[in-house]
């Protein structure tokens, strides 16, 4: 048992990366990929929400004025679709525990009648305020 112990120990000084997760969502819209990956560094930067807390660090209102922000800077109503808030979410981190962050999805919404999932956009807000920014990739 014990060589286990220091085998796993030892993984983790020889691959910090194993240590230290990562989360990267996707998000799809007009051929193109929106990843934002949250990084173990970034949920650390960020401040917890204690238990004995009623509000998180970041209000609702202000994570939506930051992700609104960054939704037009990265994409903009057409004719035929307009982009509308669809949620915000509260999201506990799954690996340290009292680390949150707020996942707001956008969908553009087709100006008359659409079947199929919408177009959308998923941006995350940290605690600390900060808009992670996706990569943007080409559709496969």
């Amino acid at each position: 048992m014990l060589s286990r112990t220091c085998l796993i120990a030892a993984a983790f000084v020889i691959f910090p990366s194993l240590s230290r997760a990562e989360t990267t969502l996707a998000s799809y819209a007009f051929s193109k990929v929106y990843l934002v990956t949250i990084s173990a560094e970034d949920v650390e930067r960020s401040p917890a929400w204690s238990d004995d807390a009623e509000n998180p660090p970041i209000s609702a209102r202000k994570a939506l004025q930051l992700a609104l922000a960054m939704k037009n800077s990265l994409v903009k109503d057409q004719d035929n679709f307009k982009w509308q808030l669809k949620s915000a979410e509260l999201t506990p981190t799954f690996d340290r525990p009292g680390k949150w962050y707020w996942l707001v999805t956008y969908e553009a919404i087709f100006q008359g009648g659409s079947t199929g999932m919408p177009p959308h956009l998923r941006l995350v807000v940290l605690m600390d305020g900060t808009v992670i920014k996706p990569v943007i990739k080409d559709q496969k």
